[in-house]
């Protein structure tokens, strides 16, 4: 166990320490659990807690990250074995007695000897920092982070780790439409239940699309349900024993009580999870910006186009070998939309980004944690999988801080996008913007 001190992800890249608590809403059933909204009557069916996901808070804190024994198992990367089970389902198909075997042997060998640490600290208290100008409103910004296809609530720790680091509230959502390689719930009984992965054992191309934009909806749904958890935590209405989650890792509620802004509430998410955030955006106004990388565009549906993805700024972040012919087709139509549609006589901020020599996969974690083996495979790019992590995160950084917080925030959540990442970067203008542009041509000019 010794070994597991040297074995963590990366330091995020912000200037704060980050600690992460998880939350699962206990079932209905329990009337003190949850307090009474004041707006439950004009929401009607908006919210229903019946079906919340499971959420694990990444948040900024003064705690340094400490090896401690008794917090080996909170912070492990990989936090139940069915989570391993179900990276193995995805490398091999279960579709029969031996290969069910395989992974079951795979997932054994690696659950038991890899012990990789999260590089961050264990339900610490929050922090709220305080900017370059002195103010200090008490309250974060948020972004909620929708993981894609074959993931789950840690497949994006570090991303997610940057952008605390940076003084975000980052709500890490594990969804429960079949599209994670595993999601735990709680039954009616307050039982742990899981929910593997839909179609594991048939090829991924088999499933109709129609499927897929049920999977979309339910997402949707589920996020609509996160945002209502968090205004009732910023209004003090949960208790502590709504939180099923026991243990250190366990989210305090009444540490986040009037500490999240919702008036700064941002949404990103990577493959499925940035089609889901660009929906959600169409349909709850109370998300104000998107980012949404390498988006996965087949399962939205028409009318979502043309909801525009709520006409809030879009930064559209792609990887360089995530592309073909139809997915170019649908990504173009739903551009050329935005481009014409205009927001208080100003055009729609819409920011096209590629980060050049990249793969698909190196948006999430696995790249960074087995560079060797996700090269030698081709399933990272050709660039520094690194620095392609800190490339990907300095611009969705940037884009939050010039597009979605107040003018005039400074540090520490201004991020700048530096002189060696515009050699890595596809920049497409979409629509001139009244907002501040990304600082490109400047760097390119010094």
């Amino acid at each position: 166990m010794a070994s597991a001190r040297l074995m963590h992800l990366p330091k995020p890249v912000g200037p704060y320490h980050v600690s992460f608590a998880d939350f699962e809403l206990r079932p209905s059933g329990d009337d003190e659990c949850v307090s009474s909204h004041p707006s439950d009557v004009e929401k009607d069916d908006s919210l229903k807690l019946e079906g919340v996901p499971p959420m694990r808070f990444f948040y900024p804190t003064a705690a340094e990250p400490r090896w401690r024994l008794g917090e080996t198992q909170s912070r492990r990367w990989l936090p139940h074995f069915n989570y391993t089970w179900g990276y193995f389902s995805k490398v091999i198909q279960p579709s029969s007695f031996l290969r069910r075997l395989a992974i079951w042997t795979l997932s054994c060998l690696m659950h038991l000897f890899m012990w990789l640490q999260l590089h961050c600290s264990v339900a610490q208290a929050i922090l709220v920092p305080v900017s370059e100008q002195g103010k200090n409103s008490g309250r974060l910004p948020v972004v909620i982070f929708c993981h894609g296809m074959w993931a789950c609530r840690t497949t994006y720790t570090i991303a997610c780790c940057d952008m605390a680091s940076h003084g975000y509230i980052v709500v890490a959502v594990e969804h429960m439409d079949g599209s994670a390689v595993a999601a735990k719930y709680r039954d009616g009984k307050g039982r742990r239940k899981w929910i593997t992965h839909a179609g594991a054992e048939r090829p991924f191309d088999d499933t109709p699309i129609a499927d897929r934009s049920k999977q979309l909806r339910k997402r949707i749904s589920e996020l609509r349900k996160v945002v209502d958890i968090l205004e009732m935590l910023d209004s003090g209405l949960v208790r502590q024993k709504s939180n099923a989650v026991r243990g250190r890792a366990s989210l305090d509620v009444g540490m986040l009580q009037g500490r999240i802004d919702m008036c700064q509430l941002a949404i990103r998410g990577h493959s499925f999870g940035g089609s889901t955030a660009i929906v959600a955006c169409g349909l709850d106004k109370r998300l104000k910006c998107c980012i949404a990388e390498d988006a996965w565009f087949q399962p939205i549906e028409q009318l979502d186009f043309d909801r525009l993805a709520g006409k809030v700024p879009l930064l559209l972040l792609n990887t360089e070998f995530f592309e073909w012919d139809d997915l170019r087709r649908l990504r173009n139509l739903f551009l050329e939309a935005r481009r014409k549609t205009q927001l208080d006589e100003q055009p729609l901020v819409t920011e096209l980004v590629t980060i050049k020599g990249t793969r698909h996969m190196d948006q999430c974690d696995f790249p960074v944690l087995w560079p060797r083996t996700f090269k030698a495979l081709n399933l990272s790019g050709t660039v520094d999988t690194q620095l392609a992590k800190d490339v990907n995160s300095r611009l969705c950084l940037e884009f939050l801080h010039r597009n979605f917080l107040p003018p005039g925030t400074g540090a520490p959540f201004a991020a700048e996008i530096i002189k060696k990442d515009v050699d890595h970067l596809l920049v497409s203008t979409i629509a001139q913007s009244a907002l501040k542009p990304l600082p490109i041509q400047d760097l390119e000019n010094q």
